[in-house]
């Protein structure tokens, strides 16, 4: 095979799984952990020294790789800071200490919400931890992104802003929190969602961000490296069409077949509402549901909104990347997020039982 020889890990994440489909043909090595996957693999733990390996196979491991794509680590934004640090921080460090044994380039998968991680650090404190927030998440990989650039080592970061599903297909590898945030609005289980005026979504498939972060693994180290953004930039589209978007599919599904009753969204459209009627509400039926309350799914919402609401548009470097995919249009997002929609629109109705 031509070309770098690559170790990816997060290969069964959502966008460790777009880009290992999309690297078929080329050499190509997984770390997995838990799950099981297909093709040449090796199974390890990002979170221990030595990528959870032992000498031998670490050696024979570092003295085949070219290139290590970084993919690895949790995009919970509502977990625990001990856990995102063990895998978004601690996990970066052994990536890189493997890259230096290996005399291999980094690709390390970051985030676009480093960009707003001091506004996710004011709603905290104004909250007083009501609202779960990106902030934990941000910080921990804002650090990583240090860790990166003071390594010296010949590395590349990519920002990727929200990932959305398959461009054609809408198909996600695993449901996040932007995902729950559409189908429950278009199942009619949303009543309102905290967004200020002209709000809007920055939305990247899946297919997309996995070519342009392929273009970034197998290009020369002087294009490869540097900071880029796999986001839709000025193709972000505003919250109220996102919605609208939604609604439109839960109809076209509910004309086709009437039987899917748990699809009300044309009568229960969300309201757009402030921030602050949002924290207003928080506050009130925490108030009645005393001090153990935990936070509900309002309360997630208020803090993923946070990462969107009031925010300039991300750059991107879409366009720019040689070998990667084109900048992305709005007709393009828009597409991609209604073959989203549809899928989410065929899932079990189960999975729609939020708590407020």
């Amino acid at each position: 095979m031509n070309g770098p020889t690559i170790l990816l890990t997060g290969g069964s994440g959502v966008v460790g799984s777009a880009l290992l489909r999309h690297l078929q043909g080329r050499a190509v090595v997984t770390l997995t952990h838990r799950k099981p996957l297909t093709g040449d693999t090796v199974r390890g733990d990002i979170t221990r020294p030595w990528l959870g390996l032992d000498p031998a196979d670490y050696r024979a491991l570092a003295a085949r790789v070219d290139v290590i794509v970084h993919s690895a680590g949790s995009v919970d934004f509502g977990a625990a800071p001990d856990r995102l640090h063990d895998l978004n921080v601690r996990g970066t460090g052994h990536a890189l200490h493997f890259a230096a044994d290996a005399d291999a380039r980094l690709v390390y998968v970051s985030s676009a919400f480093v960009a707003r991680t001091d506004a996710f650090a004011r709603i905290e404190q104004q909250s007083n931890g009501r609202t779960i927030t990106l902030g934990a998440y941000a910080r921990s990989k804002t650090t990583a992104e240090t860790m990166v650039r003071e390594s010296g080592l010949p590395a590349t970061i990519a920002r990727l802003s929200t990932v959305i599903g398959d461009s054609g297909t809408g198909r996600v590898a695993r449901l996040q929190a932007f995902h729950y945030l559409v189908g429950l609005a278009m199942n009619g289980m949303l009543p309102f969602l905290p967004a200020e005026p002209g709000t809007c979504a920055d939305l990247i498939p899946q297919d997309t961000a996995a070519a342009a972060l392929a273009a970034l693994a197998t290009t020369d180290t002087d294009t490869g490296s540097g900071e880029h953004w796999i986001t839709a930039g000025p193709a972000a589209l505003p919250i109220s069409r996102v919605i609208d978007i939604g609604l439109k599919v839960a109809d076209e599904w509910l004309r086709r077949d009437p039987t899917r009753a748990q699809m009300t969204a044309d009568v229960f459209k969300p309201l757009l509402v402030s921030p602050q009627t949002s924290a207003a509400v928080i506050d009130l039926v925490l108030a009645h549901a005393g001090p153990q309350a935990q936070p509900s799914l309002i309360s997630h919402l208020t803090g993923l909104m946070a990462a969107f609401n009031g925010a300039d548009p991300f750059p991107t470097s879409l366009g720019t990347i040689p070998g990667g995919p084109p900048a992305p249009t709005e007709t393009a997002v828009e597409s991609a997020l209604t073959a989203m929609c549809h899928h989410l629109a065929g899932l079990p109705k189960e999975i729609w039982s939020p708590s407020f």
